[in-house]
């Protein structure tokens, strides 16, 4: 397959709309419609993580009931909903089912700050609320109670044969210093707790473990100083042999094992030669990949989104993420019902739920796009009537929302740059905010619904979001591109965007702020610095201020944890030999160039990126900017912010830009 696009072989049962006031109409926005509530976009959802059972007779979501989140079981013959747990102390997390009786899942506590989370811990209920069991660490245990580690993690539901059993393996997994980690897998039985470890004489420091369908445990992916090294066996009695090694940061060479299947084929992850990874079988014996790939999409990564038969051994499909994300069906059965789904709602990206007997009769589909956050319908595939069980934000009017369009971009040296832009109705040019996640070494965009980014057009600006070099999900070349960049070719890449769109006529180039966190903080300092008429103004919040606090910050989770000192050497630069380059990429130290305004928010608790990285970028903004706005969330950490802190922040933001917009 090639190209971005693979071919392929309401009445609510839960939620209610909630209405609220409008607001008034900045004057910079007038001829736009009145704006909405903030609220709107920051609140918690009605409904959550609708979960067919496998045999499609009961649905299980996530639902408030009093202010927390429950679970909630609805008999689809009956209509009639129960809640099945009643916590006041906490929310639940996730919910799956594990047969057609039992359900796992685990909480945290949504009224914490994200710095004060606790473990969460695994549980287990039936479907009628009976058969009540904790399974791993949650905060606090009585004395003598022995419970799988917080570090424990759902990996899947065991079946014999065709059925799903009250069995589950889960991963647990211990951090070491500079990116290594060990972990083994555990099968479960929810009923008692009682779990055994089903990876005891493998290679040591295995980061992610394989499993065939007979839970024997035949492949491991080991951390050999700054190698990576696969290991596989035959069976379960027989020896483990090294396959394929690879340095960690020649990425054209790995090779990262996924699932097998029933007839014993492993696929993998793979670039194969490729500027982007694709989906392959490998051969055991000889390590080699084949011919063909079993999915791949020019310009675009494949690192997994397997969609296997409830059983684990059949594989029925592949997700993907292009410029929109979707599934590829190899089951001929699920393909034909994507394309009537999809002819029934077109213009949106439809996910089956794939939980279900071979010849479904009834699938769960999740509705979502750029202007709607998910809704949630039953698909009779005998009548193909559809029946709408409920929407995740109800009181979001998708025709109010503003269409995101991807595109690319070329940078000064050639490079193609991916990118989004969302515009906000009315005619002229509006003003533009750049706006950056994080990373850098991830995928920083994606197609769907995104509040921030329709909270920022409501109010009258256009939203743009690059994925400059050293961004992940488009290919190696982009990614290699970005290393040693910070401050220089990725930050030209962003800036090119910008003046891109200017000279296309989409926006006004007068009126461009940039915004960011994290990595993207980092990126709004430097902009600053760097594109002193480009940019009237910077919002960074939990941002990196200097590239040598990834090395001498030694009390940060990624420092100790998230990856090997030749990783970040290699991705930022030397502190030692790149000094110089270092003192040039630090907007702490070129903070003297810094004129335009500047909201800077962080979180007290937070151990990505600590708050000196706020605190010495503020302390060496003030003397000469008088224009310095600074926040601090003491209980909160990098990311997973509370509803009130989030809106507390973007109150913030909006009167930031109207005032220097």
């Amino acid at each position: 397959m090639s190209g971005e696009h693979m071919s392929m072989q309401r009445r609510s049962l839960l939620g209610a709309a909630m209405a609220a006031p409008l607001m008034s109409v900045p004057a910079w926005a007038q001829g736009t419609p009145a704006a909405i509530p903030m609220e709107d976009f920051f609140k918690s959802a009605a409904l959550m993580q609708p979960r067919l059972s496998p045999n499609g007779k009961f649905m299980a979501a996530l639902r408030e009931v009093k202010g927390r989140w429950n679970i909630v079981v609805v008999d689809l013959g009956t209509r009639k909903a129960t809640i099945i747990t009643s916590f006041t102390d906490g929310d639940v997390a996730s919910v799956s089912w594990i047969n057609n009786e039992r359900l796992l899942f685990n909480i945290y506590d949504r009224e914490r700050g994200s710095g004060d989370q606790v473990a969460g811990g695994i549980f287990a209920i039936n479907k009628d609320a009976s058969e009540f069991k904790q399974l791993s660490e949650r905060a606090f245990l009585s004395e003598g109670q022995k419970l799988l580690p917080a570090s424990a993690s759902f990996l899947e539901v065991v079946y014999e044969g065709n059925e799903p059993t009250s069995d589950v393996l889960v991963s647990v997994s211990s951090r070491q210093a500079m990116g290594k980690a060990s972990s083994n897998v555990y099968r479960l039985d929810t009923l008692t707790g009682r779990s055994r470890i089903l990876t005891l004489g493998g290679p040591g420091d295995v980061m992610s473990w394989v499993m065939d369908t007979k839970l024997v445990a035949r492949a491991a992916l080991s951390r050999r100083d700054e190698d990576l090294v696969l290991f596989v066996r035959d069976g379960a009695d027989a020896p483990w042999r090294e396959l394929l090694s690879f340095n960690r940061l020649d990425q054209l060479a790995a090779v990262h094992p996924l699932e097998f299947d029933a007839e014993g084929q492993l696929y993998v992850s793979a670039y194969a030669g490729n500027d982007n990874t694709g989906i392959y079988r490998l051969d055991l014996k000889t390590g080699q990949l084949s011919k063909d790939a079993v999915a791949a999409i020019k310009g675009y990564d494949l690192d997994g989104g397997l969609l296997f038969s409830p059983d684990g051994k059949v594989l029925r499909g592949v997700a993907y993420e292009a410029s929109r994300p979707g599934v590829y069906w190899l089951d001929e059965q699920y393909a034909a019902i994507q394309a009537a789904v999809d002819k029934q709602l077109p213009g949106k990206t439809n996910n089956i739920q794939v939980r279900g007997p071979k010849d479904a009769r009834v699938v769960l589909v999740t509705s979502s796009s750029d202007r709607d956050p998910g809704s949630y319908y039953l698909f009779d595939v005998k009548s193909g009537s559809f029946e709408g069980i409920g929407a995740q934000r109800p009181w979001i009017k998708p025709e109010q929302m503003r269409p995101t369009t991807f595109f690319r971009y070329t940078a000064r040296d050639g490079l193609s740059i991916p990118a989004q832009l969302t515009l906000p109705a009315g005619e002229g040019k509006p003003p533009l905010i750049v706006l950056h996640y994080g990373g850098p070494w991830v995928r920083p965009i994606h197609w769907g619904f995104d509040a921030r980014v329709q909270f920022l057009v409501s109010r009258g600006y256009a939203v743009f979001m690059p994925a400059p070099r050293a961004s992940t999900g488009f290919g190696h070349k982009l990614f290699k591109a970005g290393w040693k960049q910070w401050g220089l070719g990725m930050q030209d890449d962003v800036a090119d965007g910008v003046k891109h769109l200017i000279e296309q006529g989409k926006v006004d180039g007068n009126r461009v702020c940039i915004m960011g966190a994290s990595y993207g903080g980092y990126m709004t300092m430097m902009g600053l610095v760097k594109e002193p008429k480009l940019y009237k103004c910077g919002i960074n919040w939990v941002g990196v201020t200097d590239p040598s606090f990834m090395f001498t910050v030694t009390w940060t989770d990624f420092n100790r944890f998230g990856g090997s000192s030749a990783d970040i050497v290699a991705w930022i630069g030397d502190p030692v030999k790149d000094a110089e380059q270092f003192k040039q990429t630090s907007a702490v130290q070129r903070a003297a160039e810094i004129k335009q305004p500047v909201l800077m928010a962080y979180g007290g608790l937070d151990v990505r990126v600590p708050l000196i990285n706020g605190e010495k970028m503020r302390d060496a903004l003030r003397p000469h900017n008088p224009n310095v706005e600074w926040v601090v969330y003491p209980d909160e950490a990098h990311s997973g912010w509370r509803t009130e802190t989030n809106m507390d922040f973007f109150g913030r933001v909006e009167k930031f830009l109207a005032k220097n917009l």
